[in-house]
């Protein structure tokens, strides 16, 4: 580990130019399911008149719909698994900079493991219940 030679305000910066890159995504994403409803809610259906409150989903709503239930898993993956890097980035760079080798090391370890993701697009703990969404500020790792 003594071979570690990092530069905490390089890393600072691409920390805050990728954060800033998964903001954009995460509001593409975001989007992208709110168009999807729109365009499934927008098609149409192939019957009548219907009662109820809700109007039955026509054949193409169903396949968008069917859609982004397959890609919830995927998307919410790839969210998670950049929200673990940034942050494992920040936390082993704080590390390095206070002299913590071995703590630099583990919170490495940590941002690399594999995240379980149901699918809903959520992140799963190890207690088997979906993580809570704590707000991470990365960009600060070298002051």
């Amino acid at each position: 580990m003594s071979s570690w030679d990092i530069s905490p305000a390089g890393v600072s910066g691409v920390l805050q130019k990728t954060g800033t890159a998964a903001e954009g995504m995460s509001k593409a994403g975001t989007a992208m399911q709110e168009s999807l409803k729109s365009a499934a809610s927008s098609a149409g259906t192939i019957s009548g008149p219907y009662c109820g409150v809700e109007p039955p989903t026509g054949p193409v709503g169903g396949a968008l719909g069917e859609f982004m239930q397959h890609k919830a898993q995927d998307l919410g993956y790839i969210a998670v698994r950049t929200e673990h890097s940034l942050q494992g980035a920040f936390d082993a760079t704080t590390a390095y900079v206070h002299g913590d080798l071995a703590m630099a090391a583990n919170k490495q370890s940590q941002a690399v493991k594999e995240p379980v993701i149901n699918d809903k697009g959520q992140e799963i703990g190890p207690d088997g219940k979906p993580v809570e969404n704590k707000p991470a500020d990365p960009s600060g790792a070298a002051k």
